[in-house]
């Protein structure tokens, strides 16, 4: 019920950063400090805990009907609603000198309490509706381009998938001598979160999306709406738990998986631009996501989890360094930012997967799960993270023939990149001030 309240305060500041929009570091600020509230409130929070409100007593987690719908709010829930509400709160501190949208803290707002109220909400059929409908609104972020119609069209193609499989469960109850109907439901099922993670071959959104919008609304996607998908599929495998148990899943999610790691590393060699170089490097990211959900047991979601924030990490510095390189998306100019063109760099390294960056701990343990069986595989893996490193030494040359400009003191936004940065490599060589903990 608590939870529930919070969501509620979430949806209720759009209005108070609408009328501040012109205000853009005032309503920013008021995002940033409501996320993280609600963040480290859910976070720090015992789920069995009651209380009393208007003579009636509610607990903070547990199970709750509201319109007839159940709201849940376990381990998964709460483990799900920390990293978004503090994946919010640091997006709208990096858009406070990187984004100049005046709608961003609004609609940011709004997308966040949409993708919240997906992650408690119950059956989870309604969560992939309110999932769209997050979806259909974090479009607003973007420009309008290519690449948001790709990503808009793609996610509307997943819907049905889900909505069928509901059906179909409902049918299979009746007569569970059909057994064909769980698997019909499972490739459905398969099939929508493929088109919505960007799997090969419905990966095409995912690097025209990051070459042609606004690097922080691209980051916003990958990052706060993409680990929502996540965590629904997840809850998918957890609450539907045949679907592990399906003789075709693990092949599917093995080739699709390795696939999509491949095609990202390959392309990502080639010089199209840094936003293109991000949408590749995200791919080889969830393709290594997909093998280590792939292994179906506690070690391997452990490993998920871990793969998620530091993903996370690696995207949001490499999206602030690109907004403050000022990046032309349909080609591969730059202006010059020293600590951008280091944001930038140390992002893609820890999306890579490359060391010492945060990002190279968790694919390490992936590594080493994954040797003991196959370890052509892992050296697959290997080459395909070489890919953005090698995109990355390609783009550099032009970022530096830019020019540096006049030396002079260090701003917020350097700050703010600075300290992205150095927390990157920084976690790399501590990961227990993050994964272990």
């Amino acid at each position: 019920m608590l939870t529930l309240i919070g969501i509620g305060l979430l949806l209720l500041a759009i209005i108070p950063t609408y009328i501040l929009r012109r205000r853009r570091g005032v309503a920013l600020l008021l995002a940033a400090t409501i996320s993280a509230a609600l963040g480290f409130g859910i976070a720090l929070t015992p789920m069995d805990r009651t209380f009393v409100l208007w003579g009636r007593e509610f607990a903070v987690g547990g199970a709750t009907t509201i319109l007839g719908r159940s709201v849940l709010v376990g381990p998964m829930a709460q483990t799900a609603l920390t990293f978004l509400f503090l994946i919010g709160a640091a997006l709208f501190l990096l858009a406070w000198p990187l984004e100049s949208g005046e709608l961003y803290a609004p609609i940011g707002l709004g997308v966040l309490g949409l993708l919240a109220a997906a992650l408690v909400v119950r059956p989870l059929v309604y969560a992939m509706l309110l999932l769209e409908l997050a979806v259909a609104l974090s479009v607003l972020l973007l420009r309008g381009g290519v690449g948001g119609a790709r990503y808009l069209t793609f996610c509307i193609l997943a819907l049905p998938g889900p909505l069928v499989a509901h059906w179909l469960l409902d049918m299979y109850a009746l007569t569970p001598d059909q057994t064909g109907l769980l698997y019909t439901a499972s490739l459905l099922i398969g099939l929508s979160f493929a088109l919505m993670l960007g799997l090969v071959p419905f990966h095409p959104w995912v690097p025209a999306l990051a070459r042609t919008e606004s690097p922080l609304a691209v980051a916003f996607i990958y990052s706060a709406v993409g680990g929502t998908v996540w965590f629904l599929l997840m809850d998918y495998l957890l609450t539907y738990p045949w679907l592990d148990r399906s003789p075709y899943w693990s092949s599917a999610l093995t080739i699709l998986a390795v696939g999509t790691a491949l095609i990202g590393g390959l392309l990502g060699t080639t010089r199209r631009g840094w936003g293109a170089l991000l949408g590749y490097a995200v791919m080889v990211d969830t393709g290594m996501l997909v093998l280590a959900l792939g292994r179906g047991e506690a070690a391997g979601l452990g490993l998920e989890r871990a793969m998620m924030l530091t993903r996370t990490w690696g995207v949001l510095t490499m999206a602030a360094g690109l907004a403050a390189l000022g990046v032309r998306q349909e080609s591969a100019e730059t202006g010059w930012s020293p600590w951008g063109a280091v944001a930038a760099a140390a992002g893609l390294l820890s999306l890579a997967g490359f060391p010492p960056t945060v990002g190279f701990v968790s694919r390490w343990g992936l590594y080493r799960l994954l040797f003991q069986e196959q370890p052509l595989m892992v050296l697959a893996l290997l080459l395909a993270s070489l890919g953005p490193v090698v995109g990355l030494l390609r783009m550099l040359p032009a970022a530096l023939r830019a020019g540096v400009p006049a030396r002079r003191a260090m701003t917020l936004t350097d700050l703010w990149l600075a300290l992205a940065s150095l927390s990157a490599v920084g976690l790399g060589i501590f990961p227990q001030l993050l994964i272990y903990r």
